[in-house]
């Protein structure tokens, strides 16, 4: 507390300052917390949770570090519930095993093996989808109909407006596009809290030859 008149101006410099910099810092909290529930939630892109990562690391706490291992375990489990296919899963798996080094550089070896296995099973779901074929699984009735209705719909529609089309079960809806996407014929993006598909270059093919 300021002792004088004299003093008076600095002291409300000051505290005007540090009051600046406290809410700088909740700030950055606050942005780190919904950032991690983001990810955890599977409402973050790639580039997205990678800028969040590479903030929490920069300054990193040991309560900073567990949260950002499970907001990844919470993506993986989520992603693997999913039954996920789709490309961005590579650019995944490089986030995790990022993390996993850089856990072990502040000397968080244990959650950093932990985001090893993490990053294990990411791999053996891209191993899988490389063994879809995109020309086995276009004579499928589901896959026909969600191309078809993708090209009624300029290239694109949301996950929401494709089950309603199909008329398929939230579940098999799911399989059908993460298999589309793992055969490279969609492509996966997010608007806010939706799913969005559109036709990849290969899924504008297969739909010009089915229609052909």
């Amino acid at each position: 507390m300021c002792r004088s008149a004299v003093k008076s101006g600095a002291c409300s410099t000051f505290q005007a300052r540090h009051n600046v910099g406290s809410l700088g810092q909740e700030t950055e909290m606050i942005t780190q917390a919904v950032g991690l529930a983001d990810i955890a939630r599977g409402d973050a892109s790639p580039a997205q949770a990678g800028e969040v990562l590479r903030f929490i690391f920069s300054e990193p706490t040991p309560d900073l570090l567990r949260d950002a291992y499970l907001a990844l375990r919470a993506w993986v489990w989520k992603a693997l519930d999913q039954r996920r296919r789709d490309p961005e899963l590579r650019d995944w798996n490089d986030i995790l095993g990022a993390a996993s080094t850089l856990m072990r550089r502040h000397g968080q070896d244990a959650l950093g093996s932990r985001i090893d296995a993490l990053h294990e099973l990411v791999a053996e779901s891209i191993a899988v989808a490389d063994t879809y074929e995109s020309v086995d699984i276009t004579r499928r009735l589901h896959v026909a109909r969600v191309l078809e209705f993708l090209a009624e719909s300029g290239g694109q529609a949301s996950q929401s407006a494709i089950g309603e089309r199909t008329g398929l079960a939230e579940a098999n809806l799911t399989d059908v596009l993460n298999m589309m996407s793992a055969a490279g014929l969609l492509e996966r993006s997010t608007l806010g809290k939706e799913a969005v598909f559109a036709l990849s270059r290969a899924g504008e093919a297969a739909q010009q030859n089915r229609a052909a």
